[in-house]
């Protein structure tokens, strides 16, 4: 365990023998709230809203199987949900945790959508970002096209004009600090000075067997009995309006459509971040 600027620094011994890396922010005594990032992220997305939230609430973010800090699983298959729901499981028992609101982006919001499919007293309260039932095709495969190619940038300005081509469509309107947040909340430095993403290249393997888009949640959503709050990007290519006009008839939650924005909205402006705070007080 190790304090750093405005959090403490983590790792839970799986049982399997991995570890898993996670940030507290706040007083423990507080309700607590767990982050659950996307497919290539980790818990540095979460640090400005973490923040925001930590007088209030007890925030854990947590680097997911084979992302940044956390262990890499040996086989690429066991990237799945299976693996990712046990472990938060097993960390929510470590932690002693008897009621937990959940913050789920894109992936962390599938993940938190089964959690509270399956324990709506564990999980009364569920923030999803920029996710549903349906997974956009388009989306999956502007993912497929960059995901797990082993990429290696020569220096820090080529990662960063690079990837911002990239991902231009889905903001649009970032700024250059922004930009540089998104960037490099996911990569790492090479002793050479080269740069290179920070997870697993293997999460590939399992992505590219299971078809995401083929993929239906709505038996899932179905089953969801907590409070709902989701955000949607307004460019997002991942959650349609057809799908989340279909999620408002079977269920009665709160949306809001983040303008100017695609796959994902950052969880960092001010209506965002007081939309939860307000949602979960």
């Amino acid at each position: 365990m190790a304090t750093k600027s405005g959090f403490t620094e983590s790792f839970f011994d799986c049982p399997d023998g991995g570890s898993l890396y996670f940030r507290s922010y706040g007083n423990p005594n507080n309700q607590p709230v767990l982050c659950m990032h996307g497919l290539t992220r980790n818990a540095n997305d979460f640090h400005q809203l973490a923040q925001f939230l930590q007088q209030s609430f007890y925030v854990i973010s947590v680097d997911q199987r084979g992302r940044a800090r956390s262990s890499y699983l040996k086989d690429p298959m066991a990237y799945s949900p299976e693996t990712y729901l046990t472990d938060m499981t097993n960390l929510i028992e470590h932690l002693g945790f008897k009621k937990v609101y959940l913050v789920g982006t894109s992936m962390g919001g599938f993940m938190a959508m089964t959690m509270s499919a399956f324990d709506p007293i564990l999980f009364p309260k569920i923030v999803l970002n920029d996710c549903g039932p349906e997974i956009g095709s388009t989306g999956v495969n502007n993912i497929a096209s960059y995901l797990g190619k082993g990429e290696i940038f020569k220096s820090k300005d080529d990662a960063f004009t690079t990837i911002q081509q990239r991902h231009m469509p889905a903001f649009p309107n970032f700024s250059n600090q922004e930009w540089n947040d998104h960037i490099f909340a996911n990569m790492k430095e090479n002793k050479d000075g080269s740069w290179q993403f920070d997870y697993d290249q293997g999460i590939r393997v399992l992505f590219e067997a299971a078809s995401p888009s083929a993929t239906d949640l709505w038996p899932i959503w179905e089953a969801i009995n907590s409070e709902i709050l989701l955000f949607k990007g307004e460019l997002s290519t991942l959650l349609s309006n057809e799908t989340l006009k279909k999620m408002h008839a079977m269920k009665n939650f709160v949306s809001h459509e983040i303008k100017g924005i695609g796959h994902t909205p950052t969880l960092n402006t001010q209506f965002e971040q007081e939309s939860i705070l307000k949602f979960f007080s």
